[in-house]
């Protein structure tokens, strides 16, 4: 069960998702609002893995003058118990064109847990990076996103930016990772809400990976996650599909 919950909880939090330099969407797929200031939503999803299921949240809130907070929230429950809770936030903010991280967490509870952080210190270029007993000291440079803040930088690189290949650099536990992303098609994908435009975006892997990750954003409500689809290296498959969601106050809905 605690593999079960570590392995949602982690593939909820990459949805988190994303962060980077993209190459050729369409500007006028992302509404105005979303290059003037992050959209303001509350998302239910239904997260699947290992033959289990959860009940996964996410929003994004203002808590400051240009200063956001996404939250993703998952918890476990079996025979009505809850034997996992797993909570994910970032804070960031935002100046019109790029996502500043400051301040990232995570913590796992319950048969299973785990606690990490990073606190960005952008006017000394260094971050504080801590998991568990452990910590590092990063060195940073512009543009490094936290594993939740990147989720908010997509939707203005492939809107306003025409990009459709993305590498974001991830402050994660004890070094910068690299991560690829590529958008790879435009679909209408059906959803409990009724058919949405998406767009369709790869995790780029080394060519003899077994892992794939696979995720559909909304482009008519300012690229809210709808749909995630991840293979792990022993092929573990884990699904993420939209449930409900507001997006500025307003209901999602399908075509």
């Amino acid at each position: 069960m605690n593999r079960a919950l570590g392995r949602l909880s982690r593939h909820f939090g990459f949805v988190a998702l994303l962060a980077g330099t993209v190459s050729g969407a369409l500007a006028q797929d992302v509404p105005a609002a979303t290059l003037d200031n992050p959209p303001l939503y509350e998302a239910t999803y239904l997260a699947r893995a290992l033959g289990m299921s959860a009940t996964a949240y996410r929003a994004q809130s203002s808590i400051g003058e240009n200063i956001y907070r996404i939250e993703n929230r998952l918890t476990l429950e079996l025979l009505g118990a809850t034997v996992g809770t797993v909570i994910e936030s970032s804070d960031f903010r935002w100046d019109g064109t790029q996502v500043v991280p400051l301040h990232y967490r995570y913590s796992q509870t319950g048969l299973s847990s785990r606690e990490e952080a990073v606190s960005f210190d952008w006017a000394a270029m260094t971050a504080l990076s801590t998991m568990d007993e452990e910590n590092w000291t990063l060195s940073l440079q512009n543009g490094v996103q936290d594993k939740l803040s990147y989720s908010q930088s997509i939707g203005y690189d492939i809107g306003a930016r025409a990009l459709t290949e993305m590498t974001y650099a991830v402050a994660d536990g004890d070094e910068i990772d690299e991560q690829v992303y590529r958008v790879s098609a435009r679909e209408v994908i059906d959803t409990p809400l009724g058919p949405l435009n998406t767009v369709k975006i790869e995790r780029v892997r080394s060519g003899d990976s077994r892992r794939r990750t696979t995720v559909w954003l909304a482009t008519d409500w300012h690229y809210l996650l709808v749909k995630l689809e991840q293979v792990s290296a022993s092929g573990t498959e884990t699904s993420l599909s939209l449930e409900a969601a507001t997006v500025n106050r307003e209901a999602l809905h399908g075509l």
